[in-house]
């Protein structure tokens, strides 16, 4: 099941009605192409792009599309999903966001986790954390030939943020950086 709804605070894109307008959706991560650039010192060499969307006016979610390449993004994989703040660690310097994209609702979601350096302003870079399951999480079924059935199990806010919290202290996987169009006038957040 997904563990955040909109009742978590930092979830975004979200819901937003200001005084005497229209409501709308507003969104702390930016919409747009992204690029993912593997950590050179990391396993995987393979770079993919998503591309953020706003899903619509009054039901606040973001349309994504997966692909191995720009040119293939409109045609890439789609799913929809929210981005979540889910605390803040201070151990090391600089004090780091710790972020979750929970991708699809039914029958489950995915999660990719993120972090950034602590800033209130418009999110336009990550970087991805490794998913290490932790002992006792992995769940999986034997005996279905030479299908996976194995997942790591996750199962509340409290968890996640504990996870993410051990994986902000294993090397990065990479960084998701909106790649800005040239051509583009005007607010990289708004759809």
């Amino acid at each position: 099941m997904p563990i955040y709804n909109f009742d978590f605070e930092e979830l975004w894109p979200r819901a937003f009605v200001p005084e005497d307008a229209i409501a709308g959706c507003t969104s702390r991560v930016s919409f747009g192409d992204w690029k993912f650039t593997p950590n050179p010192a990391g396993e995987s060499s393979d770079e993919w792009w998503l591309r953020i969307r706003n899903y619509g006016v009054f039901h606040c979610a973001a349309n994504l599309y997966n692909s191995d390449t720009k040119a293939d993004l409109e045609e890439g994989e789609f799913s929809r999903g929210l981005f979540v703040r889910i605390g803040d660690e201070d151990v090391d310097d600089p004090a780091r966001e710790l972020w979750v994209l929970q991708e699809g609702f039914v029958p489950g979601s995915d999660y990719v986790l993120l972090a950034r350096e602590l800033n209130e302003d418009l999110v336009e870079t990550f970087t991805v954390l490794q998913r290490q399951c932790p002992i006792g999480a992995y769940r999986e079924v034997m005996g279905m030939d030479i299908w996976a059935t194995g997942y790591c199990a996750i199962n509340s806010d409290t968890d996640m943020y504990r996870f993410a919290s051990e994986m902000l202290k294993l090397p990065p996987l990479g960084e998701l950086t909106l790649q800005k169009d040239p051509e583009a006038k005007g607010a990289s957040g708004s759809d």
